[in-house]
């Protein structure tokens, strides 16, 4: 009897293997079914370029972007979706509308541009995972002739490559002009300058920032060593610089960003001067944007300035938010600005002969929303002694600016280099 149950155990272990074998596939399907649906939002971000979109994921998604003369198609392999609408009215120039088509195994996030609609872009940002969508408006008419190559014709009103600085050289004069019409000459539109530097002398005003021993104040240092940074680049660069401040005034720190942003800047470099409890602390450093601090000294110091008009406690209520948007509008010039802070960090060491602090990243808000490479330069500590009356030197801060200036031009380089390809 032990050897027949035994054989009849084992025939029926055959049995459901075979079954097993025979169903996988159809058992397995319902499986996928009764997963998770995939959900997302939608949120839309204005500015100066066009449109940002953000799409967050409950996990990544198998999907493909493209476009017609219309839309632009987010394309969503995944089976079972929740959309946040079937269709949403935005009525702008760039985006019209967005629809969300359900299909069987596919389904589609439809972008249906406007009028001033030009091109876009797009990319991933993970943790939640999103896909971001750049939709770019069109730049106005352009009166400027540039030069043809062998064998071309001049093209008018040509617009210029993306990443490129849009100024265009004047043409050599024709053969047989034609005689100018009557009446006084067309106004000609203003060429925005090839390269466009906004420098923020930190705090201000009600703000006086930091303050060292013998009182000398954050917001002084940092206004002179900025007209001494500007006035460099004046001088030896072909580019224009604009101070989000040029007086003892108070300004906030979005108001700061917003400038940068208005003048659609090609670099944002703001000026600080370190503080800390230890007296002894020396030496720059240099940041760029996170949202995680490199170390607890680095959040301290984000901390502090991001407090200095009340602005920590918001933060603090928001973060999630503020997360999303900061992450967005740096992203795109993390590797941009990282590069810039070494360079500038690499410069102050020598100019200054000071142990080298490294590069960090904190969550400033002044950096919040730039869109463009933007770093933050403390100089030295104004707390330290030693220091703060090296700050109060105008051949020190000559040295400070000129470090920063060559730490400009030395990006500058690499910047026309990278989109002269």
């Amino acid at each position: 009897m032990p050897h027949a149950r035994s054989g009849r155990a084992a025939a029926a272990i055959r049995l459901v293997a075979v079954a097993l074998v025979l169903f996988a596939g159809r058992a397995l399907s319902p499986v996928r079914a009764q997963g998770q649906p995939l959900r997302f939002t939608v949120k839309t971000i204005e500015n100066e370029a066009g449109v940002r979109v953000v799409l967050e994921f409950t996990r990544k998604p198998v999907y493909e972007v493209r476009r017609d003369s219309k839309r632009v198609y987010l394309t969503l392999n995944e089976e079972s979706i929740e959309p946040p609408f079937k269709k949403k009215e935005y009525g702008g120039a760039v985006l019209d509308k967005v629809k969300f088509i359900e299909g069987f195994r596919t389904s589609e996030v439809v972008f249906y541009i406007g009028d001033d609609f030009a091109n876009f872009s797009s990319f991933e940002m993970g943790e939640p995972f999103r896909i971001v969508l750049d939709l770019r408006k069109k730049q106005g008419p352009s009166i400027a002739v540039t030069v043809p190559g062998p064998g071309s014709a001049p093209s008018v009103g040509a617009q210029p490559a993306p990443g490129s600085s849009g100024r265009t050289a004047a043409p050599p004069p024709a053969p047989q002009p034609a005689p100018a019409p009557a009446g006084p000459p067309p106004a000609a539109e203003k060429q925005r300058p090839s390269f466009v530097v906004v420098i923020d002398p930190g705090h201000g005003g009600d703000d006086t920032g930091a303050l060292g021993p013998s009182g000398l104040a954050e917001k002084d240092v940092t206004l002179d060593v900025a007209r001494r940074l500007k006035a460099r680049i004046l001088s030896e660069m072909d580019a224009e610089v604009i101070l989000t401040r040029d007086t003892d005034r108070t300004l906030a720190l979005d108001e700061r960003t917003g400038i940068a942003n208005h003048n659609r800047a090609d670099l944002f470099v703001c000026i600080h001067a370190n503080a800390s409890r230890r007296g002894n602390a020396r030496g720059a450093e240099t940041y760029f944007l996170s949202a995680q601090a490199t170390d607890a000294e680095s959040r301290a110091i984000a901390a502090i300035e991001n407090n200095t008009l009340g602005l920590e406690e918001g933060v603090q209520k928001n973060g999630n938010l503020e997360m999303i948007l900061w992450d967005l509008a740096q992203s795109a010039f993390m590797k941009e600005s990282s590069t810039l802070a070494e360079i500038v960090q690499e410069n102050l060491n020598d100019a200054l002969d000071i142990a080298n602090r490294g590069i960090k990243q904190a969550p400033f808000r002044v950096l919040m929303g730039a869109t463009m490479p933007a770093i933050l330069i403390e100089v030295a500590f104004i707390t330290n002694p030693e220091e703060e009356k090296r700050l109060r030197d105008p051949a020190f801060k000559d040295k400070v600016s000129g470090a920063i200036f060559d730490s400009i031009k030395r990006f500058h380089e690499k910047y026309v280099q990278a989109h002269a390809r």
